[in-house]
């Protein structure tokens, strides 16, 4: 049966580079591995229009409610759920470059206390209970510090879905704190939830191969025992 892993984090922490590199170790390794990444921005309905919304078409993000915004993104992934179910019946293991995880950690760090914990239990419901998309067996959280991941975005190549040097949630910093709080929230809260540091305790810099052995070392402790 195959195996299915989110890699989550804030914007910056890696999530991108460190799926290509557990795709080659596994294709290496003899396994069958695929990976997806959301937002599909160019290949889905509506991940055109999350491209809108990140561009700040839509309006400033503090004046933006979660409820709606979050909608968006699970609108997508039912969009995509065909996609997902297929590539799980085709390979020993898919990883996601974000997935239902930024959902609850973007959208929930909008919010705090009783009215955060009553919204993230919502979106769970309406997407693995209405819309039905597949769950994760291991959710893994790149953790990255705000202040690093705002130096880190500042660095990055143009993206194709906004016009701006950053997107709407990338230029804010204290809003890239929150959605780290509740992810460091969820993994507190979730047994298939896990970190993976991307500092030393020194605060420097762990490079790409120590942050993939850690990533490798989860994936063996918790699906591939």
């Amino acid at each position: 049966m195959s195996k299915f892993i989110a890699i989550e984090g804030i914007d910056g922490s890696g999530k991108g580079t460190q799926t290509a590199e557990l795709k080659r170790y596994f294709d290496q390794s003899g396994l069958r591995c695929s990976t997806i990444t959301f937002p599909r921005y160019s290949e889905t309905m509506m991940g055109k229009q999350i491209g809108r919304f990140l561009n700040g078409e839509f309006g400033p993000l503090e004046h933006l409610h979660p409820i709606p915004i979050s909608l968006m993104y699970a609108v997508e992934r039912f969009e995509s759920r065909g996609l997902i179910e297929e590539k799980l019946q085709q390979c020993d293991i898919l990883i996601a470059d974000r997935y239902v995880g930024s959902n609850l950690a973007h959208q929930g760090a909008h919010l705090s206390g009783e009215r955060r914990r009553e919204f993230l239990e919502w979106i769970g419901q309406v997407e693995y209970g209405l819309f039905g998309v597949p769950r994760p067996d291991l959710v893994i959280v790149l953790d990255l510090p705000a202040d690093a991941s705002a130096d880190r975005v500042a660095m990055k190549n143009a993206r194709d879905y906004t016009d701006q040097t950053t997107d709407l949630h990338e230029s804010d910093r204290d809003y890239l704190q929150s959605v780290r709080e509740v992810y460091l929230q969820l993994c507190e809260q979730n047994e298939t939830w896990h970190l993976s540091p991307c500092l030393n305790q020194s605060g420097e810099a762990l490079s790409v191969e120590q942050i993939q052995a850690n990533l490798r070392g989860l994936i063996n402790q918790y699906i591939l025992k």
